[in-house]
């Protein structure tokens, strides 16, 4: 009966030790031992099963011995991570086309044989939280990786000379990766020397997480990411300059980059840069850039638009935290009410403390009454919660300033239909002037009465343009 076996579940068995010869198995499929906490060494019989499609052997803390080759071209799925003696990925002997993600978070492997590329099928892998000095040169020769997590741990938090290397033996033994599009290096204690390689070995990258490490400066050769839509680099806090910035860019985070030059923020605050963009960033910063032509003090404000649409596709804003609040760090989320009513709610966010985003964005969410044809109230605010805390923050307490600027070229008559100061109450002032005239046809013999009613008048409009707008 067991050679027609398709199935073998072994998960928990916490007396299980070794895993023992099964190559007269051959028609096996599915093989798992995960979470046994004793098991020590898989035999290498189960590194040769021509039918298997899953083999799970996920949160053994002590398994040692893997089978040193393998040779499953039926493999689609197989479960390492949370394997943390395990040292050794194994080889690959012939080309295996079916695995498609490889998760090994929290291994004790310490590299990848080159052998590793002949997992020609895989396109999404995981290599965090494991025992690495060094970035494996081997991704380079991946043929269809489209997804790469990568945190080191082996040497985290200091300078390793040998992982210039690993990339240049990239560059000298494979060419450029064509697919790679997202790639998160975090805590890889890169230094600046990686942008010029990295341009030249991920050129078509989308996205490009590199949080943790110890560069100083993005330099002028970012450009060349002509692809790049996202770009973080939060808690790299050696950074200084910004020299460039890549012509897609749309995201940006540069959250507790303590180091960043205030010459280097102005260049994240160019118009430029956001105009014809739904730009999402997020940097220190003490000030609101100019061209963000109305602002309020405090948590939230307030604006008018007419008619039925809400012109959410024109509108910029720009949150602006105390200076004082950045730690623990901030999540923030965007909120707008419409007479009353909320309507639209953005993702929350990790907050540096500036944030620029436009109302736009696919990643806010936009319900769309029916709003009467007259004059419409908005009131934008944001909800803020402490990261891993739970409970609201009070965003009176740590809101500064918020602005907003009006994309013009998303309609010519944009301005004519948006107010920032109560176009009712303004009207209220005209019919008190009318009503005066009339209540007082012959005000030129009253000249104290005119200046009186004039005064008013002054009055009024200044404090509800002042406090009220």
């Amino acid at each position: 009966m067991l050679i027609s076996l398709k199935v073998l579940n072994f998960d928990y068995s916490n007396s299980l030790k070794e895993i023992p010869d099964v190559s007269n198995l051959e028609t096996l499929e599915e093989f798992s031992f995960e979470g046994c906490s004793n098991l020590v060494s898989v035999h290498s019989s189960v590194g040769f099963l021509p039918k298997l499609k899953i083999l799970n052997a996920e949160n053994c803390p002590q398994l040692r011995s893997f089978p040193p080759v393998i040779n499953l071209p039926s493999l689609k799925t197989l479960g390492l991570s949370g394997c943390s003696s395990l040292e050794k990925f194994p080889e690959i002997q012939e080309e295996m086309k079916n695995l498609e993600e490889l998760d090994l978070f929290g291994t004790g492997i310490k590299d990848l044989p080159c052998s590793f590329c002949n997992l020609s099928g895989l396109w999404l892998l995981y290599l965090e939280e494991n025992e690495m000095y060094r970035i494996p040169s081997v991704i380079g020769m991946m043929p269809s990786l489209f997804i790469c997590k990568i945190e080191l741990g082996g040497n985290k938090g200091r300078v390793s000379g040998e992982q210039e290397e690993g990339f240049h033996g990239i560059l000298t033994h494979s060419l450029p990766s064509s697919h790679m599009q997202s790639l998160f290096l975090t805590n890889c204690n890169l230094s600046d020397d990686f942008f010029p390689l990295a341009v030249a070995w991920f050129p078509n990258v989308i996205s490009l997480v590199l949080g943790g490490n110890n560069f100083t400066i993005l330099p002028e050769c970012i450009q060349q990411f002509r692809f790049l839509v996202v770009l973080n680099v939060d808690d790299c806090e050696h950074l200084r300059e910004i020299r460039g910035i890549p012509p897609c860019l749309t995201d940006f985070s540069a959250v507790n980059c303590k180091s960043l030059s205030p010459r280097s923020t102005s260049v994240l605050l160019n118009q430029q840069v956001h105009e014809g963009r739904s730009t999402h960033f997020v940097m220190p910063g003490g000030r609101i850039p100019r061209w963000f032509e109305w602002r309020s003090r405090g948590a939230s404000i307030s604006f008018w638009f007419r008619g039925t649409i809400f012109p959410y596709k024109s509108l910029c804003v720009a949150i602006l935290l105390k200076h004082d609040i950045l730690s623990p760090p901030l999540q923030v989320k965007p909120t707008v009410t419409i007479n009353g009513n909320q309507v639209q709610f953005g993702r929350y966010g990790l907050m540096g403390q500036l944030f620029i985003f436009n109302l736009k964005r696919d990643d806010y969410y936009y319900e769309a009454p029916h709003f009467k044809r007259g004059w419409n109230h908005v009131k934008l605010s944001y909800e803020a919660y402490y990261k891993g805390f739970e409970g609201k923050v009070p965003s009176e307490s740590i809101g500064k300033e918020i602005g907003m600027h009006v994309w013009k070229e998303e309609s010519s008559s944009i301005m004519e239909d948006i107010r920032f100061t109560d176009p009712y109450k303004m009207t209220q002032l005209i019919i008190m002037m009318i009503m005066l005239s009339i209540a007082f046809p012959n005000h030129k013999n009253h000249p104290l009465l005119l200046q009186t009613c004039i005064g008013l008048w002054t009055l009024l409009f200044l404090t509800h343009t002042l406090f009220l707008g």
